[in-house]
C-alpha cells in the first residue's frame, strides 16, 4: 500500500540505505581520526601515521624501572649469597662454572664481532640471514653455558632452585642491562666482569 506519494517498501528501502551510508562513513572515519597531520606545505602527501602508544625506551620511567629490576634482582642474590658462594663454597662444582665462564666469553666474543665489527664498521645488518653460522654457534655456547652454571650451582642450591636462579639472572639482569647500556658499553662491562671473575677463580 502507499502513503501519500510514497509507497511504505520505498520508505523501508530509504532508511536502511541511509543506515548502510552513515555505519560505512563511521568506519572509514575512525583510521582518520587516528592519523597524524600532513607534512606542512604539502596537502597531497601521505598522512603522518601517529607514534605507538608507550613511553619511549630512553624514558626516564623506563630507565628507573630497568634499573630497579636489576637492582633488586641482584639484591635477591645477595641475600641467599650467591656471589659468595660462587667464589668460596665447596659445595659448588667450580669447574663446571669455568666451563661457564669460558663458553660465555666466546659468546660475547661473537657478540663484539657482530656488533662492532660487522654492524657499527662494515655496516651490515646484524641479521640472522646474513651470519647464519654465528648465530647457530652462540645457540650451541648458551646451551653449553647454562648446562655448565646448572651442574655447577644446582649441588648448592638444588636443580629447581637454581634454574629460578638462572632465569632471575637471564631475566632481571642480562635482559635490563641489554635494554638499559648501549652496546658498546655492554661489551666493556661484560670484560671487567668475566675478567673479575677469572681472575678468583685463579
Amino acid at each position: 500500500f502507499s502513503l501519500g506519494s510514497v509507497t511504505v517498501d520505498e520508505s523501508i528501502g530509504r532508511a536502511c540505505y541511509n543506515k548502510q551510508r552513515m555505519n560505512l562513513d563511521l568506519e572509514q572515519s575512525a583510521p582518520l581520526r587516528r592519523r597524524g597531520p600532513r607534512p606542512e606545505g604539502n596537502d597531497t602527501a601521505p598522512m603522518i601515521p601517529s607514534p605507538p602508544p608507550g613511553l619511549p625506551a630512553r624514558h626516564p620511567l623506563n630507565l628507573m624501572k630497568r634499573t630497579a629490576i636489576i637492582g633488586g634482582t641482584l639484591y635477591g642474590m645477595h641475600e641467599i649469597n650467591l656471589f659468595h658462594n660462587i667464589i668460596h663454597s665447596p659445595d659448588v662444582k667450580h669447574e663446571w662454572f669455568k666451563i661457564g665462564l669460558a663458553t660465555s666469553i666466546a659468546i660475547m666474543g661473537i657478540k663484539a664481532y657482530l656488533e662492532l665489527y660487522q654492524g657499527k664498521r662494515k655496516k651490515k645488518k646484524v641479521e640472522y640471514e646474513n651470519f647464519r653460522t654465528a648465530t647457530h654457534a652462540s645457540i650451541f655456547l648458551i646451551l653449553i653455558a647454562w648446562i655448565s652454571f646448572h651442574k655447577s650451582l644446582s649441588s648448592l642450591y638444588g636443580g629447581f632452585k637454581t634454574i629460578l636462579i638462572m632465569i632471575g639472572f637471564g631475566f632481571g639482569v642480562l635482559l635490563q642491562a641489554a635494554l638499559l647500556i648501549p652496546v658498546w658499553g655492554q661489551n666493556i662491562l661484560s670484560v671487567v666482569i668475566l675478567t673479575f671473575f677469572l681472575q678468583q677463580y685463579k
